[in-house]
Formats: structure tokens, sequence, C-alpha cells
């Protein structure tokens, strides 16, 4: 029997449909364990901005975004930078840091390198990631319960990074897992893992991204559940629970989870 939430039209209903925008979509709807759902309307995910032209800024800013946590690294946000005018208008969180490229280039560019040998490196990622973006999820929950939503949280492709933060801020919400896993798999139904993040400039830091194998390439681009599976794996193996990583992490306790609840869901 199909997911209502995971329907033909319930994924279209949730899809945000600005020309050029990459994996734009809400989080709205999703039902959580004590009977509620999450509001629409207020919480979005997303990635890169690099596509959408001017003239289609308005529809952006016609989401009435009040904030937005841009978890790229500085190289990624250089490339491709969200407008002066959009930002201008809201709560814009970032931070300057960049990934171990050297690390991960070599390994992407390396011949013997397999999809079986980075699919096993996409679950280590995955396993550290809720402490690797310790910044932005908290930078995250801080805007949320100031109450500055509706609010998008980005990366590049809008799936591991974001992917991180969304499925952290859901299970917080108190969406059970599978439909949390089922909303991250989403990525790889609206975008298929073989497609370019972005047109590539052979001149620019991302052009050793042209040389990539395509099978090792789908295999850093799946969203296949298993992902997320690893990072609330790693989660709960160092905290026990959601709500005790919140606390020990963020110092967000059961004052500040009930208010987000209360901010974030309806009945």
């Amino acid at each position: 029997m199909t997911d209502p939430h995971f329907s033909p039209d319930a994924i279209r209903a949730r899809l945000v449909p600005i020309p050029g925008a990459r994996n734009l979509r809400e989080l709205g709807g999703y039902p959580t364990r004590d009977g509620r759902r999450v509001r629409r309307g207020l919480l979005y995910r997303g990635g890169h901005p690099a596509d959408i032209a001017p003239e289609d800024l308005a529809a952006l800013e016609a989401l009435g975004l009040r904030a937005i946590v841009d978890l790229r690294t500085t190289e990624e946000r250089l490339q491709h930078p969200y407008s002066e005018q959009l930002r201008a208008n809201l709560d814009y969180w970032a931070r300057e840091y960049s990934l171990s490229l050297g690390e991960f280039t070599r390994i992407l560019r390396d011949p013997d390198t397999s999809p079986e040998i980075m699919r096993d490196r996409m679950m280590e990622s995955y396993r550290r990631f809720a402490e690797e973006q310790h910044e932005g999820i908290a930078a995250l929950f801080r805007l949320l319960l100031r109450n500055q939503a509706p609010l998008m949280v980005n990366c590049t492709a809008g799936k591991d990074r974001t992917g991180v933060a969304s499925a952290i801020l859901l299970a917080a919400l108190g969406v059970e897992q599978e439909v949390i896993r089922r909303d991250y798999a989403l990525t790889e139904e609206l975008h298929p893992p073989h497609e370019a993040l972005f047109k590539i400039d052979m001149n620019g830091p991302f052009a050793y991204l042209a040389e990539i194998d395509r099978d090792v390439w789908v295999a850093m681009m799946r969203s296949e559940p298993a992902y997320i599976d690893a990072m609330f794996e790693g989660l709960y193996h160092r905290h026990g629970t959601i709500e005790d990583y919140l606390r020990a992490a963020h110092g967000i306790g059961a004052v500040e989870i009930t208010a987000l609840r209360d901010a974030l869901l309806e009945d």
C-alpha cells in the first residue's frame, strides 16, 4: 500500500517549482508520533541557487523566508552565491570552512576507487556528519527557537549536509524515522544521481568533477536510505536518543523541544 505522504500528488505538492532551483521542497505535512503534523510553509530544504535566474528570484522571495542556513563551504558559496538582494532581506547564516578536498578529490580521481569503495566512504562520512556540521545544525535550531521561520536549509546538492540537518530536525519534531528515510530518499527520485550538480567551469576549483568515473559519481550522489541510517546509528551510538543528542550537543532540553514543536506542528 502506498504511503499517502509519498504518493505522486503528495510529492508534487511538496515541491517548490521555481525554475532553476535544485531539489527545493518543503518539509510540511509529515505526521509526528503525538498525532500532529509539521506545519506547511515553514520549513524548506534545497540545493545550490546557481541556476535560478534573476527574474525568478521573486518566486523565491515569495516564500516569505526569514532565514537561510547555508551549509556550503566557502569555496562553494563563492562559486555560486545567493543574490545580495535576497540575503539583504533575511537572516542569512553561513560559516567559513573547507572540506578535506585534498583527500576527497584524491579518492574521486583514483582509478582504483570503485563504486563499492565510494559507498563505504559515504557511510563513514554520514556517521560523522552530525559532528562535522555541528555549527550549522546549532544555527538551524537557534534560528527556529527565535521564531525565524519560514526557514530554508541548503547545501550544494541538497542531499548530504541538508539531508542530515533536515533528518535531525524532523526527528526532533517527533517524525518517525521511516518517514525521515523516505524524505531523504526523495532526492534520488527527483534528481537522478548520474546528473551533474551544476555546469562545470573547467578553469574553476571544481573542474576535477568532469573526470570522475560515472559509476563512482552515482554511488556518491545516491540518496540511499542506508546513508541516513548510518548518520542516526552514529548519533545514537554516541548519545542514546535524539533528545539526549540535542541536550548534550546543543543545550536544547525539554522546554525548548516543546516550544519548537508548538511553533512548527499543528493538529
